[in-house]
């Protein structure tokens, strides 16, 4: 067994055998989550047994680029059309310019400088479109920027990545400025991306890829806001080979982890590798009585569980030694 603290939150990660043996409720409150590493196939109901969930360690948002803007808008709930048509109308009204441009250098710099400064404002943020400024320079030939501009000051911008050979683009990076995130500037630039995206002959459209446990360094609203706008979150491996694997997590939850959490697993009874399980299934995790799951859930055409964590013990003695 490894405690490892993952961007503040502390993981134990364990084999099938301590997942299965180990009394886990003697740890509430000094781990947020139990993981098993890519746990063979074989073992999966034994670990749902023990109650670890069998799931894709990172999911990829997809959404098929459709005919025209019209489809594309046709697929999404008549709430989030009109939060489109109320973004653009609000973007219009502030004089905002929108374009596509290439990515440069100085550019890039400006996006940055507005990506930090929205990570400043985050709970937990994993800043990693500074930590990966080399590659985006590297590859900024295969981007472009959507971006946005009230009298030539960046106030949003969108980085995406050209993928011919899987006839995709990837919505990689997107920041906007805090008086714009209030009226919903981002739908603005993911609309003007997959837009592009259709004019340059692309026949789908991603919207990143996250680490599938949402109340950390991602959180449950930003689940909700995608599946909204019409994106469908599939095992990152389906897509990107060699990007992804599975694990299985028992999550017990915890001051580092909101609340509620959400993740997505495989369902059963189908035993299969992930690129044959098939659809997935939203577990929803909260210590309070009878949340409301129809908030982060409503645009999930998935099944959706809810699980009551309970209250993390009083530790009146040092918890168990973990072993090398």
């Amino acid at each position: 067994m490894q405690i490892q603290d993952t961007h503040g939150l502390p993981v134990a990660v364990v084999s099938v055998q301590e997942a299965r043996e180990t009394d886990w409720e003697t740890w509430r409150g000094r781990v947020a989550v139990v993981r098993v590493s890519d746990p063979p196939v074989a073992a999966w109901p034994a670990l749902r047994a023990a109650g670890f969930l069998p799931k894709p360690s990172w999911l990829t948002w997809i959404a098929g680029t459709g005919d025209s803007e019209e489809e594309f808008l046709r697929g999404l709930h008549r709430k989030e059309r009109q939060s489109v048509q109320a973004a653009r109308r609000h973007a219009a009204a502030e004089e905002l310019r929108v374009e596509v441009l290439p990515l440069t250098e100085p550019l890039l710099a400006e996006f940055l400088g507005l990506y930090e400064r929205q990570m400043g404002r985050m709970r937990q943020a994993l800043p990693v479109a500074v930590q990966q400024r080399d590659q985006l320079r590297e590859t900024s030939a295969e981007l472009f920027a959507v971006c946005a501009r009230r009298a030539g000051t960046l106030v949003g911008a969108c980085l995406s990545q050209r993928l011919p050979e899987a006839d995709l683009v990837r919505l990689r990076f997107s920041a906007v400025d805090e008086r714009s995130r209030s009226h919903s500037l981002a739908r603005v630039l993911y609309m003007a991306a997959v837009g592009h995206a259709r004019e340059l002959g692309f026949g789908q459209v991603s919207l990143g890829n996250d680490p599938n446990l949402y109340g950390h360094v991602v959180e449950a609203g930003l689940f909700a806001f995608k599946t909204r706008l019409g994106f469908r979150p599939v095992p990152s491996q389906s897509v990107h080979p060699h990007r992804g694997d599975d694990s299985a997590d028992l999550v017990l939850g915890g001051p580092r982890l909101a609340d509620p959490a959400l993740l997505l697993s495989y369902p059963e009874p189908a035993e299969a590798s992930s690129a044959e399980a098939g659809a997935l299934r939203l577990e929803l995790f909260s210590a309070t009585a009878g949340p409301d799951a129809s908030r982060y859930t409503g645009s999930y055409g998935g099944e959706v569980r809810v699980h009551a964590l309970r209250p993390a013990p009083v530790p009146d003695e040092p918890a168990p030694a973990a072993s090398a």
